[in-house]
Parts: C-alpha cells; sequence; structure tokens
C-alpha cells in the first residue's frame, strides 16, 4: 500500500479547449460517456415529475415524441431533439426549484437546454430544436387558425410567459431559417405525445443514439463545454450557486469512483506520520469498552499532490465544477479529510473565510465536500445557513461565530450519499455535530481559490504552520473535539 505514495502526481493547471483536441476518438468517447450518463441521471431521478399539469410524466411525454418522431421517418437528430426537448425543465428540478410560470416548468427552458446540450456535445440540429419547439407553438399561435383554442390548458399558461403569440417579424425571420420546417415537423410529434399510459421503452433504450451521436457529431468543438470530459454545470446550477452559495451535485461520481472511495480514504489514513508532507490529526474520544479516552484519527491534510486517484479527482471533475462557478480556472488551495469516528467531535458554527488566512492569501475560496460515507443527522451531516454568504465576515471568537448570530440562522442538513458532491462559497456559515453513531462518516473536503490570485497551496501550509495553536486542528478554534498527539 505504501509504495503508491512516493511518486508525486503534482499537476499544472492550465486553462482547457476542445477545439483540437477533440479530434481524437478516445477523448470524444469519453465526452460521449459523461454525457449519457448526465443525462441518464437527470431522467431517472426527476423525469418522473408531472409534465407541465398533463397526465403523463415529463420521461413519458419526452419518449412519446421521440418515437412518434421515429416513426416518421425523422433522422436521428430530429427524434433526439424530440427526446431533450425538455431537458430544461429537468434542469431547473435538479438545482432544487420550484416550477415556476405558475407551477408549469423552468422559466426559459428551451434556451437552458439549447445551451446545456451544446455544452455536452451534442449536434446544433439538436440544440436548435429544443431552443425553438415553444417558437413553434407561437408561431403556429400566429398563422393557424383556431390553433391557440386547441392548446391545454397548461399550454395555455406557459405560452403567457413565453412571448405569447409570435410577431410578423420574427415569423419571417424563421421562415427563412432551412432547419424551420423541421421545428413544425417536430412540433406534431410534441402536441401527439401526451398520451396517458402508453407502453413505452426506458431512457436506456435511446442511450447508444445519443452516445454515437456525439462520437460522429463533425462540429463538436464549436460550442462544447471544455468541461465536457468531465461535469458540465447547468445555468441552473449556476443560478442555485450564486442565490445560496452552495451546490449540492448528487450522484456526481460514476458507479467505479464511488466503488473506490473507500479504499481512498483508507490509504491516506494509513500514511505514515511525520514521513512527508501530509498532517495527520488525532482526536480523544470515549471508549465504549473501557473507562477511558481512545486516539482516534480524525483528519489527514495535503494528501492531494501525492496520492494518484486523490489527485485524479481533485485535478478532474472537482477542480472543473468550481472552475465553472468561479467564472475561471480554479486551483487547489488545501485538501482535508475528516474522519469522524464513533463518538468523534464535531464543529461549530464558523466560516471557513477566517481560517484560510484570507487577508494574506487567496479573496474567497471554494470548498467542495466529497462524500464517502453517507451523513445523516445522527452521525454529525454538514449544515449551512443557505445565502448568508454574501454577509462578509460576521462576528466571532477565535473563528467561532456568536451564538446571538446561530440563532438567527436557518440550517440545512445536507444528507449526502457516497459519491455526492458539494460546493460552498467560504463565507457560508456552517456547522456539524458530533457523531452519535458506530459507525465512520468520512468526508474530504478540496478547497480552491482562483488561478489569478496566485498558486497559493505551499503557501497555505506555510502560512497554517506559523499561526495555528499547539494543539488546535485549525486556524479557527472551531473543532468541538479534543485534539491529541
Amino acid at each position: 500500500m505504501a509504495s503508491r505514495f512516493p511518486k508525486l502526481i503534482i499537476k499544472t493547471s492550465l486553462k482547457r479547449s476542445f477545439s483540437s483536441s477533440m479530434a481524437g476518438p478516445a477523448t470524444r468517447a469519453l465526452v460521449a460517456e459523461r454525457a449519457c450518463a448526465r443525462l441518464k441521471s437527470l431522467y431517472d431521478r426527476f423525469g418522473s415529475a408531472d409534465y407541465i399539469g398533463e397526465p403523463l410524466s415529463i420521461t413519458e411525454h419526452s419518449i412519446q415524441a421521440a418515437l412518434a418522431a421515429r416513426k416518421a421517418g425523422e433522422s436521428d437528430e430530429v427524434a433526439v431533439g424530440a427526446l431533450l426537448h425538455d431537458v430544461g425543465h429537468l434542469l431547473g428540478l435538479e438545482a432544487g426549484f420550484e416550477p415556476a410560470m405558475d407551477g408549469c416548468g423552468t422559466v426559459d427552458h428551451e434556451g437552458i437546454g439549447h445551451d446545456f446540450l451544446l455544452a455536452l456535445g451534442f449536434p446544433e440540429t439538436v440544440a436548435f430544436l429544443t431552443k425553438h419547439h415553444v417558437s413553434a407553438k407561437r408561431y403556429l399561435c400566429l398563422r393557424e387558425t383556431g390553433y391557440l383554442e386547441k392548446l391545454s390548458e397548461a399550454s395555455k399558461i406557459t405560452l403567457k410567459h413565453q412571448g405569447g403569440i409570435m410577431s410578423e417579424e420574427e415569423a419571417g425571420t424563421l421562415e427563412k431559417d432551412g432547419r424551420w420546417d423541421a421545428v413544425l415537423r417536430f412540433r406534431t410529434y410534441d402536441e401527439a405525445a401526451k398520451e396517458e399510459g402508453k407502453m413505452i421503452p426506458s431512457i436506456d433504450f435511446f442511450l447508444p443514439t445519443l452516445y454515437n451521436m456525439i462520437l460522429r457529431n463533425s462540429s463538436i468543438s464549436s460550442h462544447i463545454s471544455p468541461f465536457a470530459g468531465t461535469y458540465v454545470l447547468s445555468p441552473e446550477q449556476l443560478r442555485r450557486w450564486d442565490e445560496d452559495g452552495m451546490l449540492w451535485i448528487k450522484n456526481a461520481l460514476s458507479e467505479s469512483e464511488i466503488a473506490n472511495l473507500v479504499q481512498m480514504s483508507t490509504e491516506v489514513g494509513d500514511l505514515p506520520p511525520q514521513k512527508g508532507p501530509w498532517l495527520i490529526h488525532h482526536e480523544a474520544v470515549e471508549s465504549k469498552i473501557e473507562a477511558k479516552e481512545e486516539k482516534r484519527l480524525c483528519r489527514v491534510e495535503n494528501f492531494c499532490k501525492h496520492h494518484e486517484d486523490w489527485g485524479n479527482l481533485a485535478f478532474g471533475l472537482v477542480q472543473d465544477t468550481v472552475s465553472q462557478v468561479e467564472g475561471e480556472q480554479a486551483v487547489l488551495f488545501k485538501d482535508k479529510l475528516n474522519y469522524k469516528g464513533p463518538g468523534g467531535g464535531g464543529f461549530l458554527i464558523h466560516q471557513d473565510a477566517t481560517a484560510y488566512a484570507t487577508e494574506d492569501l487567496a479573496s474567497r475560496h471554494v470548498s467542495v465536500m466529497v462524500a464517502i460515507d453517507a451523513a445523516t443527522k445522527e452521525n454529525g451531516c454538514l449544515e449551512v445557513a443557505a445565502g448568508r454568504h454574501k454577509e462578509g465576515i460576521f462576528d466571532h471568537e477565535k473563528g467561532v461565530m456568536t451564538s446571538q448570530i446561530e440563532d438567527s440562522m436557518k440550517f440545512t442538513d445536507i444528507l449526502v450519499e457516497p459519491g455526492d458532491v458539494v460546493l460552498f462559497d467560504s463565507y457560508l456559515p456552517h456547522r456539524s455535530q458530533g457523531n452519535k453513531t458506530d459507525g465512520w462518516r468520512r468526508l474530504a473536503y478540496l478547497t480552491y481559490n482562483k488561478l489569478s490570485e496566485g498558486n497559493l497551496h505551499d503557501d497555505y501550509y506555510a502560512k497554517k504552520a506559523q499561526v495555528m495553536q499547539q494543539g488546535a486542528i485549525s486556524i479557527n478554534l472551531d473543532f468541538g473535539g479534543k485534539i491529541v498527539d
């Protein structure tokens, strides 16, 4: 086991572009694989939601539309456009937003879906159909006598939020587009796809078509996200981040990555003390067998540059999600793994910004929790005061916020499952309780800053060594347990 660690895997953080690298079939295959996994997760978790007031689910409607397009002899691109045209509604649900438009869905779901599908690597035709399926409804209300009256009540409600009946000028512009006839044909499939109780295949039936479409997309480099090989955040997830100062991404990791997390955490816990740059902390915990305290591992820090699998995660998917919420390249600032065994201590309410030497190093940070074990109220899950990150540094004593401020806040329990990833702003107040169970609650926290403020990982640990008090686990004195050597 120890043989893994002497090999350093420090990676440089470079801005990415697929303009040339997407020519490689291996890279295309990875992007296609990630896109299929992302869409399958969306439909599996949120596709059962009602389809804007109609008597069937979003998934049922979407698959019926795709099957109708295939039956009519349409191309794969039109059929896939029919399948994915309402993905914007799913993205709103994924980000935790209640349906808008008088309860009928996500505002501008067509534009959100258009941008998201291009970012994943789909052809422009698929995205165009997605963007304009609402335009087709507005157009037909203008051009076809009696069309408005035939719309369902839910469709009439959304029409009010979607610009109403189309203007002559807008209609004239669209009529000149060579793709417009396909959009109007698609509208007939959209309207017909509302049959309650119809037997249909699952989303898995279409995954090979989606995969091959991205693999063979000749214009893929034009609009694809530079993060398509790891995880693409949707516009709705970015909106959630801006509002709450946190973003919970469920099922962010693949099944194989999740299966490896426990082994990865065990290997980090077995790192030899004082034989590397990593920091290893222990706490005293009351023994349930004898009337004495036990010394137990509670945290390891500074390991991602020295462990291949953790490095791949930290400098891959996790770094990419932070770069997206920051709007520029992010770099690793610090890394830790909290073990929180049975009886392990929690953390008093605090903001990470006060522990990051913010006045000397980067001005703001984003931490990313990677869930190794399921977190519950009983084993000390993370609790956050969503939206309070916009209020600067709160009054505190050695990093611990006052009880008066704590009492004024509403906290959300982050009950993660293995493989979930949670991003949160360094100014977001948070806390956790001790572990009252007989099991472990292991969570990794990887923290990043903007590259434009410097590559500060080594600087942070040098600063921490200077200012951290003896017997402490952090610059803040927020740990609720008892640290021992």
